[in-house]
């Protein structure tokens, strides 16, 4: 016993110069890495929390394999004199039990009719509660809605319409003239397909006085004519189409479920809320993270048919509305408001939604304060990211430390800035990035497992052109997003730029969306987008930069131009600095305010009659007129960009 004890006393300080060294060594290896782990351990294991709470829900749902039809009925049973659909333009309110019948007018109808699982019906029809009651009602019969969107015209009106195979058309009074518009100039055919208006259809259009059909229509359940469960198509919706013609992604009763639900629980989004939704339904933001609410959580939804910004706080008010979905484009017209009481008596908790700029987050909520419920997905995505902490300027977060990041099927690689191609290694696999670092954010799709299925769009070659495969082994396969996304050293991801949306000047790579950064904030600028174009006799890409004044702005154009000139030579590096500003009566956006660059990126410097043109001058560091003289040494590779 002795000798033990004296061998301890002898090697007792070797022992604790050993632990020393492997504690030091540890420190300097990845004592930042432990540290950062230590900063982010309560957000990834609320994460983590989060992702098994959902994944349970859904696999439960699953097993039941109930429609979203029969979900919103355990709803409707549950509150059946609670108010559900509140239409401001209207001025009308369904309780719960008032909304299922009406509904039930569709599915009736639409069945007396013979329609049967797996037809299609399109609804070109704006904000209203009559538009949720459609899709609904045909939803209770299998009938696949093609939700188009309604500011659509002509070509891509007549894109989306036909894409989808539908057997009938159901649209608005005041949006007949649009479809009678590209039926007259023979666009497409009218040949076989029903067209139905919820109102007086117009004298000689052919159309059908839907109206007065389902006021005549009975309002019980309609028959259980073929199986529609958990795993069916429920709609169509379309992409943006700020990059070309928009396409159909397939949405399923499961998909719409965990879009809905996963919100509420990654946000607290209660039974006792009132949404205020004035985001275009028809797309998934408000059709489904906002709508979906009232359909399969209870909540009651209040509906505005188009948003304003001089009405957003007096609505809340008046209708006591505590959450919202946004977009980062309404935020920023909100701040530019000014100041109304509403601001300070209204019981608005959150706004949950995708796209609000790091530079306006803390203002917004200062100003308004309200909660920000950010995130990041696409409606065709397996996955998606969310901000549940409120991080200023993030639009979710990936954890770091490598036993919670296999768990999560949500990973960034390495892409050139450019192409967006994906950079491989020399085995042929891609590279994931780690914190630090930017990339293309990619989604695991398993066939295997229903929840991490990519459905994408009806037309299977754009299907594929989304899906990459060969990503971190061999014969596995991602849903690549497109877009380009920063993951910094705490985990949390940031939306960079939309691949594409870089150009490369001068041999360096300008980010489009950083320079739209510099110049919203601008007073008297209304609006602002950023673009790469084509120059006679020049490598790459000049940048250029169309901007809209604000109307109630007291300011000659000289004076506008000057101050725009000042902001962006004195933010921005001499490359990024957009050579040329067109000033434009307005810019063409998509139905939720996305800006669309196609148009402008064709027309490029050349004149239109009601845009006036300015170039940079490098030399003074300041813009002018884009003269006939300055073009021709522009054309012939003169000027001295």
């Amino acid at each position: 016993m002795l000798l033990t004890v004296a061998a301890i006393d002898q090697y007792l300080p070797i022992g604790l110069v050993l632990a020393g060294v492997l504690l030091l060594y540890i420190t300097v290896v990845h004592g930042d890495f432990i540290y950062r782990s230590y900063l982010t351990l309560n957000r990834d294991l609320t994460g983590l929390a989060l992702i098994i709470e959902v994944k349970i829900d859904l696999w439960w749902r699953l097993h039941q394999n109930k429609g979203i039809h029969e979900l919103f009925l355990d709803i409707v049973k549950k509150n059946p004199k609670k108010a559900a659909m509140i239409d401001i333009e209207k001025n009308t309110t369904e309780t719960f039990e008032e909304f299922n019948a009406h509904c039930n007018r569709y599915a009736n109808y639409f069945q007396g009719l013979g329609y049967r699982s797996g037809d299609v019906v399109a609804l070109y029809m704006e904000n209203s509660v009559e538009f949720v009651a459609a899709w609904m009602g045909l939803a209770k019969i299998g009938v696949v809605t093609a939700w188009i969107n309604s500011n659509l015209k002509r070509e891509q009106l007549v894109h989306c319409i036909t894409a989808s195979k539908t057997k009938a058309i159901i649209t608005s009074v005041t949006l007949q003239n649009t479809l009678i518009d590209a039926i007259d100039e023979k666009l497409f055919r009218v040949d076989g397909i029903d067209v139905y208006s919820v109102g007086e259809p117009k004298k000689n259009s052919g159309f059908k006085n839907l109206q007065k059909n389902l006021d005549a229509t009975v309002t019980s359940e309609p028959k259980t004519l073929d199986v529609i469960d958990f795993k069916s198509v429920l709609c169509f919706i379309y992409t943006s189409g700020t990059t070309g013609m928009p396409k159909a992604a397939v949405m399923k009763h499961f998909r719409y479920y965990s879009i809905a639900v996963g919100a509420a629980k990654s946000f607290g989004i209660k039974a006792s809320d009132r949404m205020y939704v004035s985001m275009p339904i028809y797309h998934t933001a408000a059709g489904i993270l906002g709508v979906g609410q009232a359909l399969l959580g209870g909540s009651s939804c209040v509906i505005r048919k188009k948003f304003s910004a001089s009405n957003f706080w007096r609505d809340c008010v008046k209708y006591d509305c505590t959450v919202s979905q946004y977009i980062g484009e309404i935020c920023r017209y909100l701040l530019a408001q000014p100041v109304v009481k509403e601001e300070s008596v209204h019981r608005m908790r959150l706004l949950v939604g995708n796209g609000l700029r790091a530079e306006i987050w803390q203002p917004f909520v200062d100003r308004f304060r309200v909660r920000i419920g950010e995130l990041y997905g696409s409606t065709e995505g397996t996955s998606s990211l969310v901000n549940i902490d409120g991080h200023v300027g993030a639009c979710g977060f990936l954890p770091i430390s490598p036993l919670t990041k296999k768990m999560h099927p949500v990973r960034l690689i390495k892409v050139d800035d450019v192409t967006g191609e994906a950079i491989r290694t020399s085995d042929g696999l891609c590279i994931a990035c780690n914190p630090g670092e930017s990339g293309a954010m990619v989604s695991t799709i398993r066939k295997n497992n229903p929840l991490l299925q990519f459905e994408g769009y009806l037309n299977k070659k754009e299907t594929n052109k989304k899906i990459i495969r060969d990503v971190f082994a061999k014969g596995d396969s991602c849903f690549l997003t497109g877009d380009l996304l920063h993951w910094d050293r705490l985990g949390y991801v940031y939306f960079k730029d939309r691949t594409g949306d870089t150009f490369r000047w001068k041999g360096e790579n300008v980010s489009t969306t950083e320079v739209e950064a510099i110049l919203h904030p601008i007073n008297g600028l209304s609006d602002a987008t950023v673009y790469g174009v084509e120059v006679p006799k020049r490598e790459g890409r000049v940048g250029m930069a169309s901007v809209v004044r604000a109307v109630s702005y007291e300011e000659n154009e000289s004076q506008f131009v000057e101050r725009v000139g000042a902001r962006l030579s004195s933010s921005l590096t001499s490359y990024a600095i957009p050579q040329f500003i067109r000033i434009c009566q307005d810019v063409e956006k998509t139905g939720t305010f996305k800006l669309v660059k196609t148009n402008l990126q064709r027309i490029g410097i050349m004149d239109t009659p009601t845009d006036s043109i300015y170039i940079f001058n490098s030399e003074n560091r300041n813009f002018v007129p884009f003269d006939n003289d300055l073009r021709c040494k522009v054309s012939l590779g003169s000027y001295p960009f």
